[in-house]
Parts: C-alpha cells; sequence; structure tokens
C-alpha cells in the first residue's frame, strides 16, 4: 500500500479510536440521571435523523440481496444495537475506568472471530495471546469480586465484556460489506435499523419521565455518543478495517484504555488502582501477542 493510503488509513482508524476511546467516560456521564438501556437506545435515536438526512441526499441504498441485507442487520444489531445497550448497563454498574481497560479485550475478540471466519489455526502467539488477554479480563472482574472499589461490580464489568463482544460482531459484519458499498451506506443503514428495533425501547421502557430526568449534561453526552461515537466512529473504523484488515487495524483498540482511563480521573474523580492498572497491561499483552499473528 502506497505511503500516503498507508497515512490516511491509520488516521482514519485513529480518529475513530480516539472518539470509542472517550466512549465509557461520556457513556458514564450519561447514565448519572438516566439508567443504561435508555442511553444505549438514545445514541441510535439521536443518530438516525442525521443518518436519514445523508441516505436520502446521497442516494445511499443497500442492495436488495439476502448477504448485503443479513450483514447490515448483523452490524446494525450487534454494533448499534446489542453493544451500546449491554455496555451502558454495564458502565452504569462499574466504573469507567473499569470499562475503558475492558475495551482491549475487543481486539482479542476480533483475533477470535476473524480465525472462525478464515478457518485456520492460529499458531502459537495467538493462543498465548488469548489466554492472557482472558486472564486479564479475569483479573480485572476479581477486583470487582474481591476488593472494595467505590462504584465497581463485577456484573457490570461481565456486562461491558458481553457488550464488547456483540460489537465486534457488529462491525465484522459492517467491515466486510463496506467492501461492497462503501462505508457511509453501510454505517447510515446501520443507524436505521437500530433506531427501528431500539424506538419500542424508548417509548416502552424509558418513558417520557426518564427522558425529562435527564440533565443538559447527560443530553451532552448522549449527543457525543450518538453523533461521534455512533456515527462518526463508527463510520471511519468500518472504512479502515475495510481497508485494512479486522485482525490488523483491530490492534489500535490498544490505544483505547489508556485514553479512557486517563479520562476517568480527570472528569469523573474515579480511583486507578493497582489490580485496574495490571488488568489493563495483561489484556494489552495478550492483543499483542494476538497480532503477532498477523504480523
Amino acid at each position: 500500500m502506497p505511503q500516503t493510503n498507508l497515512a490516511r488509513l491509520y488516521a482514519t482508524a485513529l480518529i475513530a479510536v480516539f472518539i470509542y476511546g472517550a466512549t465509557p467516560v461520556f457513556t458514564k456521564l450519561a447514565t448519572a440521571t438516566v439508567d443504561g438501556v435508555t442511553v444505549g437506545a438514545l445514541r441510535a435515536m439521536v443518530a438516525v435523523p442525521v443518518a436519514t438526512l445523508v441516505i436520502l441526499l446521497g442516494r445511499h441504498r443497500i442492495p436488495l440481496t439476502r448477504n448485503a441485507i443479513t450483514l447490515v442487520i448483523i452490524s446494525g444489531m450487534g454494533g448499534l444495537v446489542l453493544f451500546p445497550v449491554i455496555f451502558s448497563l454495564g458502565v452504569q454498574h462499574t466504573t469507567a475506568g473499569h470499562a475503558a481497560a475492558g475495551t482491549a479485550f475487543g481486539a482479542v475478540m476480533a483475533g477470535i472471530i476473524s480465525a472462525i471466519i478464515d478457518r485456520r489455526m492460529p499458531a502459537w502467539p495467538w493462543w498465548i495471546g488469548i489466554a492472557t488477554g482472558t486472564f486479564g479480563a479475569i483479573l480485572l472482574i476479581w477486583e470487582a469480586i474481591g476488593i472494595e472499589v467505590e462504584g465497581v461490580t463485577w456484573q457490570g464489568d461481565a456486562l461491558v465484556f458481553l457488550g464488547m463482544f456483540l460489537g465486534v460482531v457488529g462491525y465484522v459484519a459492517g467491515a466486510r460489506l463496506t467492501r461492497q458499498i462503501g462505508s457511509v451506506t453501510v454505517t447510515m443503514w446501520s443507524i436505521v435499523v437500530a433506531a427501528a428495533v431500539l424506538f419500542p425501547v424508548v417509548v416502552l421502557h424509558s418513558g417520557s419521565e426518564a427522558l425529562m430526568a435527564i440533565d443538559r449534561d447527560g443530553w451532552i453526552s448522549i449527543l457525543a455518543l450518538g453523533w461521534g461515537s455512533t456515527i462518526v466512529a463508527y463510520l471511519l473504523w468500518n472504512r479502515a478495517l475495510a481497508d485494512g484488515g479486522v485482525a490488523e487495524i483491530g490492534a489500535l483498540q490498544l490505544l483505547q484504555p489508556p485514553l479512557g482511563i486517563a479520562l476517568a480521573p480527570l472528569l469523573l474523580g474515579e480511583p486507578i488502582t493497582l489490580p485496574l492498572l495490571m488488568a489493563t497491561a495483561i489484556i494489552l499483552f495478550g492483543v499483542i501477542m494476538v497480532q503477532r499473528e498477523h504480523s
């Protein structure tokens, strides 16, 4: 790949990673006044007017083939329905720092899914990376169980990991479809799919009272999540993964935890504990070993 294209590829991916790195903090701010399910659902709802306008003005259409429709549904459901709702619910029951550390495990999950899709038996660095990353995830949850840290629960950490897994499934599907029809079309239609699924959640679960209870900072955080994480980051991330490969570009998720962990004490006053730093370092080492398989 020419140097110019390579620089553009990594610039695209790094912008997305920076936005995703701040996502746990904005999610924690949003869940201060409303529950995590509502926060996750509102991400798609505030994004869908922009997505609809882009689709109409740009005449972005999904090919009416079973493969394309299946991939956009998986992209929308995984990356923009299940991930934000479950992840937001997890952040509600843990700290933004723990959630930020948990995002690193997404790169390990991407490695697993890539190996399954490619139908190949990975070499020993991959297996060491998976085992190490999993140990780091267990250590993170162990802190929630065994050490008294305000705001941390093992249930919250487990939901963060589950949300990350479902999100990875979504962006893998989105990247595969992006190669066929472009990242703008995939992202905007994924948002439409997500909004259609989550609208009943907002109406039946949240209701007007919950929406009215959200304060100014909460709405600012939700708009940042909807327009930043759901539109801009998802758009750029799909493009980068399609051009650079899921396993290779997925390694840049290494940068998300340090950013989130740095922002958490600055903006939320959360503590940085030794087990949190240890778990993060172990997970990141695991991701590096997984990436050696693709280097």
